[in-house]
């Protein structure tokens, strides 16, 4: 939530500047300095090109914007609903048991380049119609070194049962054999619906690089906004 609250904050304080510098602009016009059709211009393609390069930054590295398409976090998330992502934090830490994280299925983002490029792939993806089909929101359940188990349709943590209130249906094994262990680099991730969730249990294990931020706050429905646990 301070995450938000924070980018709240840093666009509001963009937005003034870029009024203030409007406002100066028509101070400077009514002094008498004309500009001309050339001046007048350059200065929207300056302001086109900050845009297209601030956003696609800010979405890479600050904070992004996403809609849940599936029913595989049921009763936590529902399909519609609009989501924050946090992409700060992991930046200094990274994603412990219980965090609600969205990442590319298959995909590995060795640093800013590849974070950037991918932004610039999914707005490209949204003027032409697309989605992407690998993007997935999971609850981690396991993060390098713990041992996960699987009994009598309950998770066992570090050989401890998991008290997740949250989940819908019964946890079943699918393809995957019991007990593992997370390797370094990765997490063991399922969504909170148990018995319609494509995850770690067929999948296996997904790459923390992988992993694109934090789901921390529900935009949409109004009557259902606030944070996410």
């Amino acid at each position: 939530m301070k995450g938000y609250l924070c980018n709240m904050i840093a666009s509001i304080y963009i937005e003034y500047n870029y009024v203030s510098i409007i406002r100066g602009v028509e101070i400077i016009m009514k002094n008498g300095r004309k500009k001309t059709i050339l001046h007048e211009v350059l200065e929207w393609a300056v302001y086109i090109i900050i845009a297209i390069l601030i956003v696609p930054f800010l979405n890479s590295e600050v904070y992004a914007l996403t809609e849940v398409k599936h029913s595989s976090m049921e009763n936590t998330l529902f399909e519609g609903e609009k989501l924050y992502i946090d992409k700060i934090s992991y930046h200094f830490s990274n994603p412990k048991t219980g965090d609600i994280v969205v990442f590319l299925q298959g995909e590995i983002n060795e640093g800013f380049n590849d974070r950037f490029i991918n932004v610039l792939k999914d707005m490209k993806m949204k003027l032409d119609g697309e989605i992407r089909r690998n993007r997935f929101i999971k609850r981690v359940i396991g993060v390098p070194g713990d041992k996960i188990n699987i009994k009598d349709d309950k998770i066992y943590l570090n050989d401890k049962l998991l008290d997740e209130k949250y989940i819908k249906g019964n946890t079943i094994k699918s393809s995957v054999e019991y007990p593992v262990f997370v390797p370094k680099g990765k997490l063991f991730v399922m969504g909170d619906n148990r018995e319609n969730s494509d995850d770690s249990r067929r999948f296996g294990f997904v790459d923390i690089k992988s992993i694109e931020g934090k789901a921390i706050f529900r935009l949409w429905p109004i009557n259902k906004s606030g944070d996410l646990k």
